[in-house]
């Protein structure tokens, strides 16, 4: 069978935010911050420095972010210069996370929790808009990257106003569950979908290890966060890697 046109991929991508939002705001009441979130497994003070391995774990977000900028060397990499310009928003948004996050780890609550989830909002959505424009038309994702970042800073904006995390929760849970389709489904137009896989499966890496915190604590003394850190700059590491050495493929 075929692979579905560019705009049937749309079409698909669009009936799965629909279907998702219908759930998320029809079928859930508000969603609040669970306060235990904030109580991590390991909250020692090393070097002065409180949360130590909460805090300094996010520095490789910052080091990826830096060895992200080899791509700009490649002319190969970007087919069109609104790909660039997506592709730095995102390591700026990846750089910041180092930042946000370390705020938010040194003393957590949820006021500096808005600090760790912004930056992360512009990652995922400048991410999701740049495979869209590979996956679908390079038009569609050139148009939605701007309205996708303004969703994610936006759900973020509405959790802190109202306490509600539904918006939040479905820009998170679209990404994820778009991200893999559109790499099983739709034709590529560069090389590199391994790394991509790459990046989708040490995601959910850190998915595990994050929900994962204190039982792994009874094993590892610093708990699974920090690792989770450490598995999520390795899921980026993955991306900008990929970008840095792909080609195009020519279509018909």
């Amino acid at each position: 069978m075929s692979p579905p046109t560019p705009h049937a991929r749309l079409a698909i991508l669009a009936a799965i935010a629909i279907v998702a939002a219908a759930i998320l705001f029809g079928a859930f009441p508000p969603i609040a911050q669970d306060p235990a979130y904030h109580n991590f497994a390991d909250r020692r003070t090393i070097w002065g420095i409180a949360n130590f391995w909460n805090v300094v774990t996010n520095l490789p977000f910052l080091a990826v972010a830096i060895r992200g900028l080899r791509a700009f060397r490649s002319p190969a990499a970007f087919k069109e210069s609104w790909e660039r310009a997506a592709y730095g928003i995102l390591l700026l948004g990846l750089g910041l996370v180092a930042f946000g996050s370390g705020y938010y780890h040194s003393n957590p609550d949820s006021a500096r929790l808005v600090w760790d989830r912004l930056p992360m909002t512009v990652v995922f959505t400048s991410l999701l808009a740049s495979t869209i424009g590979e996956r679908t038309t390079m038009s569609a994702g050139k148009w939605l990257l701007g309205p996708l970042i303004g969703a994610g800073i936006g759900s973020v904006a509405w959790w802190a106003a109202t306490g509600d995390l539904r918006a939040y929760g479905l820009v998170q849970f679209y990404t994820v569950a778009a991200m893999p389709l559109m790499l099983a489904w739709f034709p590529p137009r560069y090389t590199g979908t391994r790394g991509l896989w790459a990046m989708a499966g040490c995601y959910v890496l850190a998915k595990i290890l994050e929900s994962s915190d204190g039982w792994i604590a009874t094993v590892v003394s610093t708990g699974g966060h920090p690792w989770k850190h450490v598995a999520a700059a390795a899921a980026m590491w993955c991306y900008v890697r990929t970008v840095a050495g792909r080609s195009g493929i020519s279509r018909r």
